[in-house]
């Protein structure tokens, strides 16, 4: 099969229309004739995945992130270095990359959806948008859900907006960095939702969440889409097609 035959599949389960008008998702780099002698699959391109992807002969990358996001006037060495590290390693080493990124975050079985079923989340709203919305099983506190969060993803540095004891029942997930609005706060506020679960979430939210007593449970970018590799990786299966997981990219903050 070629990188192109391979990106078909992957907008059949995922369509590139669907990704957020910032985004970047699709192809980003290499040859789209080119026939594919190994996949590999991560969350981040960095210098060590291209390694890796060299040593497992894959001369495709399926990432979350696109390694070219949003536009870029120069591309060297002394600006963006890891950037210029993977894309300059890419080209030499004939490995071309793919991105899926809001696209599966949106779609339906992507991010969303896959971390709210991780945390017994019933989804009741949210397809076509990037965030999900719907009910717990069982009632629990902040406290209990925050640690629920924290070994599901197995993210280390789990923190949570709002009383430890207040009862949550109804939870929002938006995967990667979705606490950077305040307006989403009021909205969740209005819809009767008593926590979030999102990433990188913004000093004014987080005082804005306190005050509309919306509890967010803030994960870090990386645990709240790691899941992306199991959802591409499902779907290489239905096609029989071979891949890697990686195993050198990890999470890049650690707890104190």
């Amino acid at each position: 099969m070629t990188v192109k035959d391979i990106l078909k599949i992957l907008e059949d389960f995922a369509p590139l229309e669907m990704q957020m008008s910032f985004d970047n998702s699709g192809f980003c780099i290499g040859d789209s004739s080119s026939e594919v002698t190994g996949i590999m699959l991560c969350t981040d391109v960095t210098p060590e995945v291209v390694s890796e992807a060299e040593d497992k002969n894959c001369n495709l990358i399926i990432s979350h992130h696109p390694v070219i996001f949003g536009g870029i006037k120069t591309l060297c060495s002394d600006k963006d270095r890891m950037r210029y590290a993977v894309v300059s390693e890419l080209i030499k080493k004939n490995i071309a990359q793919i991105a899926m990124h809001t696209n599966v975050d949106i779609c339906e079985g992507g991010t969303n959806d896959t971390v709210a079923t991780m945390l017994g989340v019933k989804v009741a709203s949210g397809y076509g948008e990037a965030l999900r919305t719907g009910i717990l099983d069982k009632a629990v506190t902040l406290a209990e859900f925050a640690e629920k969060v924290a070994r599901v993803l197995g993210d280390p540095v789990v923190r949570y907006v709002g009383e430890p004891g207040k009862i949550v029942r109804t939870v929002a997930v938006s995967t990667g960095a979705g606490g950077r609005e305040s307006d989403l706060i009021y909205r969740l506020q209005d819809e009767g939702i008593d926590a979030l679960v999102t990433a990188e979430v913004r000093h004014n939210v987080a005082l804005e969440a306190r005050y509309a007593g919306v509890a967010i449970v803030e994960t870090t970018h990386f645990s709240s889409e790691r899941c992306i590799v199991d959802i591409i990786g499902a779907v290489l299966d239905k096609y029989k097609i071979n891949y890697h997981k990686s195993e050198t990219e990890g999470n890049p903050y650690r707890r104190a």
